[in-house]
Formats: C-alpha cells, structure tokens, sequence
C-alpha cells in the first residue's frame, strides 16, 4: 500500500519522526491534543500516539487532565543546562 502525501513527507527514521512532534510545540502552542500533534507533523496518529507514551514516560512531555501534552520537567531541565552553557566561556 502507498503511502498517502501526509506520510510521505514526514520523517523516516525515529529520531526525526521524536524530533518533530518536539518541534511543534512552542510559545504560541505550548499544549497540544494527540490529533493536534498528528495533524501537525503529519504522522499517524496510531505512531504518534507510541512516541507520545514513551516521551511521557522519560518526562519529557507531561499528559494533563485535559488529554493535552505540554513539555516535562526532563525537556526544562535539559533547557536550562543549554542556557547554562552558554554562560560558559
């Protein structure tokens, strides 16, 4: 089976497929549902539903009441290391 236009231009490998339901969220979009995610990175859901449990397991996303995912505590603590090391000469 072909796959459609929507799947043929998302990421192959995993790292790319992790790295871009990371790279939809930000200051404008920082909760986000399953099909939201989905829709924006053009992954199906059932595959970006599997990467979702295993960042909320890690920490680096966090699943909320309302079944919205924003970034975890793993992803800020990780930021804030980043930000440390620009301080660095």
């Amino acid at each position: 089976m072909p796959l459609t236009k929507r799947w043929a231009d998302t990421p192959q490998s995993v790292t790319g497929r992790a790295l871009s339901i990371l790279g939809v969220f930000g200051p404008d979009q920082p909760n986000l549902t399953l099909s939201e995610i989905s829709d924006r990175t053009g992954l199906p859901i059932t595959t970006t539903f599997r990467l979702l449990g295993e960042f909320v397991e890690w920490g680096a996303l966090v699943r909320g009441p309302d079944r919205r995912y924003r970034i975890g505590p793993r992803l800020v603590e990780l930021a804030a290391l980043a930000d440390a090391g620009s301080n660095v000469a």
